[in-house]
């Protein structure tokens, strides 16, 4: 496995460029708890590396950070960094911690957004983790995303969502 650096992106699967990063003046500008990607719950830990949605989801927790204008995703750190943020939390356990991806700042499954989210999600398989992880979208889930998806051998996955799109 090549860690990609965060000065030079390359391509996402699928060959995407990865997301901007906000710079640290743009996320000293943030609500602390949105600048905070990992958030401990009673259900498990949240991870929450991207920030922004052009969804206007009435009943959207942007509300409560001040976020809700926020329209691009744009990423607080790189995937590595998130999964290593993530398995190296307090509170972590492999095989025991549920995780939740990206569920309060974004939709995880915007185009833009799902490259990021099937890396971070083959980086948790890689290391051979089985923690359940869940994804809530508002967005589609398309057959080839089902493929990605139903590839990860270890994860636990639960996708909460729309339907299959019909073409």
């Amino acid at each position: 496995m090549t860690a990609t650096s965060d000065l030079v992106p390359g391509p996402l699967p699928g060959g995407r460029r990865p997301l901007p990063l906000l710079t640290p003046e743009q996320i000293g500008a943030l609500k602390p708890g949105l600048a905070d990607v990992i958030e401990y719950r009673k259900s498990g830990l949240s991870l929450d590396h991207i920030v922004g949605c052009p969804l206007d989801c009435g009943y959207c927790v942007r509300h409560l950070f001040d976020n809700f204008e926020m329209k691009t995703p744009r990423r607080l750190m790189s995937d590595e960094a998130a999964v290593e943020a993530l398995v190296g939390h307090r509170y972590f356990r492999p095989g025991r911690t549920p995780i939740q991806l990206l569920n309060r700042a974004t939709d995880p499954m915007l185009p833009v957004v799902k490259p990021h989210v099937f890396e971070v999600l083959r980086r948790l398989d890689g290391r051979g983790l089985t923690n359940h992880v869940l994804v809530i979208t508002r967005w589609r889930v398309n057959a080839e995303d089902c493929a990605v998806l139903n590839s990860f051998r270890n994860l636990r996955l639960t996708i909460l969502g729309h339907p299959l799109e019909h073409r």
